[in-house]
């Protein structure tokens, strides 16, 4: 026994460099200190294109799209239930305010009419015989051979048959109008859209007869951005011009400058009435504003419309700040004034000469590492 206790000392000895790190701590903490830490992967930078911010030039008009729209539309329905029995109009066809469109089957209607005559011929006959009866009751009781009670209910008979008479008066006029409403007639000058019904068909009321338009005159819609909106007032003119009928400019006047912005494109609604005496503009057409801008107003640097998205309800754009490898895409919300062609002034948020993203800028977010095409490209 004592001859295997030098032997177990040695092997103790030879085993502690294993457990033990050089500075002696355990071998496994050693090597887990020692082994490099995890690095985050570098954001993969995104190839765009780049404007610069040019100094604003006096701007002598806005400009603006409009889409044109009829002056007043209409869907007319049916007011009575009935079966169709003519169709006086086909679609393209001119009207005057109070023609006829289509007709209903009036009999059942003109009998209510009749009934009502009737009722209210003897409700007035009720009416009549309660007056008798009260004045005989005046005298009676002015002799005293008349009770107060009985005097004031020949009184109150007296007042029930007057509601009576106004009630049969009231359904005779509502028979009367039923009647009238067989007739669906045109609200207002125009011409007819579509007819949506046929001669037999069964029409219960509130269902669409047909579509009226009136073009004597057209809406003329379009967005403008919140600084030309305070430049813009009602009553002053603008011009405008339709491709699609030749592109002749005319004159036209604004009508009213809206004060709620679009959500989808942060524009203000701009409302002008155009003459259409020759029938030529229809809805839905492109047309082309330009409205006049104050003179000796000073203007902020120019960006192309294309580099200005929404993001979360503002209008923002993207401006490269620095190059080549520390390149980085900034988010910067933008106030926007007077538009000409493609370009926006910028009253806050860009400065001139500086890079806004033009093209790619729909992937980015704030802070975004970018490759500018022209720049050196980066590694890695």
């Amino acid at each position: 026994m004592k001859q295997a206790r030098p032997l177990l000392v040695a092997l103790a000895a030879l085993l502690a460099p294993i457990a033990l790190g050089c500075d002696g701590t355990p071998a496994a903490h050693a090597e887990a200190d020692a082994a490099p830490l995890p690095t985050a992967a570098p954001r993969t930078a995104m190839r765009v294109r780049v404007q610069q911010a040019v100094a604003g030039s006096a701007v002598g008009l806005a400009e603006a799209t409009g889409v044109t729209s009829a002056f007043r539309t209409a869907t007319v329905a049916a007011e009575v239930a009935g079966r169709v029995t003519a169709r006086h109009v086909e679609p393209g066809q001119r009207v005057e305010a109070g023609d006829p469109l289509i007709e209903l089957d009036g009999t059942l209607l003109r009998i209510a009419v009749q009934e009502a005559k009737a009722d209210l011929s003897a409700r007035r006959a009720d009416l009549a015989d309660a007056r008798s009866q009260r004045a005989r009751g005046d005298a009676l009781r002015q002799r005293e051979a008349m009770s107060e009670r009985q005097h004031d209910s020949l009184g109150f008979g007296e007042q029930r048959a007057a509601a009576a008479v106004a009630l049969a008066e009231a359904r005779l006029r509502r028979a009367r109008r039923a009647l009238a409403d067989a007739v669906v007639r045109a609200p207002f000058d125009g011409s007819v859209e579509e007819v949506a019904v046929q001669i037999g068909d069964f029409l219960t009321p509130g269902l669409p007869v047909s579509t009226l338009a009136d073009f004597a005159r057209v809406r003329v819609r379009a967005g403008v951005t919140a600084g030309e909106a305070d430049t813009l007032k009602p009553g002053a003119v603008a011009r405008i011009s339709v491709a699609a009928l030749g592109g002749q400019e005319r004159e036209v006047t604004i009508q009213s400058v809206g004060k709620l912005a679009d959500t989808r494109t942060g524009t203000y609604p701009v409302e002008l009435w155009l003459d259409n005496p020759d029938g030529r503009l229809r809805a839905g057409m492109v047309a082309q504003l330009g409205f006049p801008a104050p003179e000796g107003q000073e203007t902020g640097p120019q960006i192309p419309r294309g580099a200005v998205v929404r993001r979360d309800g503002r209008l923002v754009v993207f401006v490269v700040e620095g190059s080549n490898e520390l390149a980085r895409a900034v988010l910067r919300p933008v106030s926007l004034g007077r538009q000409a062609g493609d370009l926006v002034e910028v009253l806050a948020g860009v400065r001139t000469g500086e890079r806004v993203v033009i093209d790619g800028l729909f992937a980015l977010q704030d802070g975004t590492p970018v490759v500018v095409d022209g720049d050196t490209a980066r590694k890695g």
